[in-house]
């Protein structure tokens, strides 16, 4: 049996583990005193510890206590880190914040686990792409089926995880608030972050912990314009980014020639469109996911006259938007 004083805390490992509140806490540390032992063993990987990490620091002020360490296989940390998004999401008193920051990070791990790339099933590290691709989707698909989700909900999961972590580099501290609930943000403006140039970063979680009141009024006044309406706009994190760059940008008078000059550059990068691209493919994920998991549910909707009639004109309605869509693209590269 390992000793206790072998047994080691991987902060990236302990980092994806929801910490006990006050009153857990002390129900816990009361419970092993009284009990003499623990009732579940701390599971470890290499000597590392997957979970057990509150137990195990009990254990050390009180050595009476027995206890048991359970060690498991696995093939490296990716493997171990999607282990412990695993089992923590098993946990019913998770906020949806923290869920979709867990399966964003179980499925990343996962890929990585295997030799993928984070964030991008169209970078490889492997010989084949296609098989590479394969690979992640059947990944994607098979986490979404463990959980009860749609696939598109697990690669969501994914670009959030990656705002959040993004926060937490810019503003340490800031992953536990957005996942307690203290930011209180929409989904995209958290996923918005990642893709924000990194000097931004900083003073866009700033705004996040604001009241969302004062931040809504912000951005009115940002994107005010006589022939746009601020209620048109989708919220997919674009205006948020765009009200930070014009409050750093008015402050640039009192900065110097090479301030002004990385101010610029940053504002600019912040208009590369790949946010609004980011939106786009979120509403085409959520689209296939809604129809899919309709007609999942309710196959006969394929075959009854009456509702088939309905689907059909939604679907033309969307094939003529799309050409016209096409049509426009044509027609701006003459």
């Amino acid at each position: 049996m390992l000793k206790l004083s072998s047994l080691k805390i991987d902060p990236e490992f302990s980092a994806q583990i929801l910490p006990l509140s006050f009153d857990e806490l002390q129900q816990l540390k009361m419970n092993m005193i009284r009990d003499g032992k623990l009732t579940d063993p701390i599971i470890v990987w290499n000597k590392t510890i997957l979970d057990g990490h509150t137990r195990y620091r009990i254990l050390k002020k009180h050595g009476f206590i027995k206890f048991e360490v359970e060690e498991i296989q696995l093939a490296n940390k990716y493997e171990a880190l999607a282990w412990i998004c695993k089992n923590q999401l098993g946990r019913r008193n998770l906020s949806p914040e923290r869920k979709k920051f867990l399966l964003g990070k179980e499925y990343e791990s996962t890929k990585l686990a295997v030799g993928g790339q984070p964030g991008n099933c169209n970078k490889v590290n492997r010989c084949d792409q296609n098989d590479h691709i394969d690979s992640e989707k059947r990944t994607c698909e098979r986490i979404a089926v463990e959980h009860g989700v749609g696939s598109a909900t697990v690669r969501r999961a994914e670009k959030y995880m990656n705002g959040v972590e993004a926060a937490d580099e810019a503003a340490p501290g800031a992953r536990e608030e957005i996942l307690n609930g203290k930011i209180k943000a929409a989904d995209r403006e958290i996923c918005a972050i990642a893709k924000a140039p990194k000097e931004q970063r900083p003073e866009i979680v700033a705004e996040l912990r604001k009241p969302k009141s004062e931040r809504d009024k912000q951005l009115a006044s940002s994107t005010k314009s006589p022939s746009v309406k601020v209620e048109s706009f989708d919220d997919d994190g674009s205006r948020f980014l765009i009200g930070i760059s014009k409050k750093v940008q008015g402050h640039k008078r009192a900065l110097t020639n090479s301030d002004q000059k990385a101010l610029k550059k940053s504002v600019e990068a912040s208009a590369d469109h790949s946010i609004h691209i980011a939106a786009i493919e979120g509403a085409y994920d959520a689209f296939i996911e809604n129809w899919e998991l309709t007609f999942r549910e309710y196959p006969d909707l394929l075959t009854g006259p009456e509702n088939w009639k309905q689907i059909e004109k939604y679907s033309d309605n969307l094939q003529r938007y799309l050409e016209f869509i096409r049509s426009r693209h044509l027609k701006m590269l003459e």
